[in-house]
């Protein structure tokens, strides 16, 4: 019994104590220097035939890949901040220059309209552009017109934005000096200047035949007066201004009589010369075809079907059939003045006459006491025809001239159309039909052949000529032409 009992406590010993190490795993050997000794603990030695189990980490809320999140987060954020800095970067280099610049760039975007104005200003297809208008008073009867002539560079900028307005005496209040003659005018847009003048041609239907071109002139409303134009024309059915920039009152035509009375001067004769009696009616005067020989009751006097007028005028006899030049006729003589260098043919059987050695005035008289001249004045500055008459005549400084050509040269007419003007090399010539005290004139076919045929010539001077006397330097052919 008490042997039973103590084997079977130590068997039971024995089997517990073969359990545990039957549980244990046997040590690793491993040669490892003494000093360096390691021993590892049990539970992180493998199993056999078990994974082996990775202790738990502390408890910090952390899955196991959060170490891995955070190395994608650190190199997302770095990522991100250098994709800011580079689109900065971009922004300073690409962008903020043309913000900065941009106020001037858009300077050329506002002068663009100009531009654009110039190149059209340099097509030659653009022309210049007319608008007009008519006036017409209470009983709607015409009284007068209004026409502007815009150039082209002026009609690209301006366009359809020029316009003219016909407006009612009724409609203002108008000042009592002088009368009205016409319509009364109106031009948008006022008081704008132009870079190159604009011409404006008022018409009238009507003048007063008791009304002279003096006391008549165009003027616009400043305040209440009328102010005359400085610079215009007159012609015979108006005026002609020429404006760069246009006035803010209402134009019209002003008949003054008072104005002439202030300045006498200014009465001048517009009036052309009226021609003697014309039996019939071929245009020559009686008094020129008795001195030619032709018929005073026939147009064709030789009947070779052209009239004796044109024949003249052409240089054929009237008086031959077969074609026979007017030259050869005697009807003519030819003056020469060789101390002015000129020539110019005249009646035959009229005088010619110089008034002094210098043959400055020369002189062909007619039987009627009528007389052509030609007169010489110096221009030592050479001025221009047209200057020159002016600067000679004031008193014509707004008053349309007739420009004609004189042997090449351009020559200006007389208001009256009984004088010419002509200049060359420092020399005026003056061809002048002078009446007397007649009130017709009895060789106006007579002086246009005259003029016609004048012509220049070298002088003495030029022909390098020993000195001679006056009379020898102005001389009649001895045939007549």
């Amino acid at each position: 019994m008490l042997g039973f009992g103590k084997n079977k406590q130590a068997s039971t010993e024995k089997t517990t104590v073969e359990a545990q190490n039957k549980n244990k795993q046997p040590a690793v050997s491993i040669d490892i220097a003494e000093d360096k000794f390691t021993v590892m603990p049990q539970q992180y030695l493998p199993q056999k035939g078990k994974t082996p189990k990775i202790p738990d980490a502390p408890n910090t809320g952390a899955t196991p890949t959060s170490g891995i999140n955070k190395k994608f987060l650190i190199l997302g954020s770095v990522a991100f901040v250098a994709l800011i800095a580079l689109c900065v970067v971009l922004y300073i280099v690409f962008l903020s220059p043309k913000e900065a610049t941009s106020p001037i760039a858009q300077a050329p975007a506002q002068s663009a309209p100009a531009q654009g104005a110039n190149q059209e200003n340099e097509d030659p297809s653009i022309t210049e552009k007319i608008i007009s208008t008519q006036a017409y008073d209470s009983s709607n009867i015409l009284i007068g017109s209004m026409e502007i002539t815009i150039p082209a560079t002026v009609a690209q900028v301006f366009g359809t934005g020029i316009g003219i307005t016909s407006l009612l005496s009724d409609d203002l209040t108008l000042p009592e000096e002088g009368a009205i003659i016409g319509g009364l005018y109106s031009i948008y847009p006022s008081g704008v200047s132009f870079d190159e003048a604009l011409s404006i041609e008022i018409v009238l239907s009507d003048i007063p035949e008791e009304a002279n071109m003096a006391d008549i002139y165009p003027a616009y409303l400043r305040g209440v007066k009328w102010q005359e134009f400085d610079d215009y024309q007159a012609t015979e059915a108006g005026f002609i201004l020429t404006l760069e920039k246009l006035p803010t009152g209402t134009i019209a035509v002003i008949w003054n009589p008072a104005k002439a009375e202030e300045n006498p001067e200014q009465n001048l004769n517009f009036t052309k010369a009226v021609p003697s009696i014309d039996t019939d009616e071929d245009g020559l005067t009686d008094a020129e075809e008795e001195m030619i020989g032709t018929s005073f009751s026939s147009v064709d006097s030789d009947e070779d079907t052209y009239p004796d007028l044109e024949e003249i005028l052409n240089g054929y006899s009237p008086l031959a059939s077969d074609g026979a030049l007017l030259e050869s006729s005697g009807i003519f003589a030819q003056y020469t003045n060789a101390t002015y260098g000129y020539q110019i043919s005249y009646p035959s059987g009229w005088l010619a006459d110089s008034l002094d050695t210098t043959n400055k005035q020369v002189l062909f008289i007619s039987e009627t006491e009528e007389f052509f001249e030609v007169l010489i004045q110096e221009n030592p500055l050479n001025t221009p025809i047209v200057d020159w008459f002016r600067s000679m005549s004031p008193s014509l400084k707004n008053i349309e001239l007739d420009v004609a050509v004189l042997d090449g040269r351009p020559a200006v007419w007389s208001p009256d159309g009984l004088t010419l003007y002509v200049s060359k090399d420092g020399i005026i010539y003056i061809l002048t039909y002078n009446r007397g005290t007649r009130d017709e004139i009895s060789w106006p076919n007579m002086f246009e052949y005259f003029y016609n045929s004048f012509a220049f010539g070298n002088t003495i001077n030029d022909n390098n000529a020993q000195d001679q006397d006056g009379d020898d330097s102005g001389s009649t052919t001895p045939d007549a032409l």
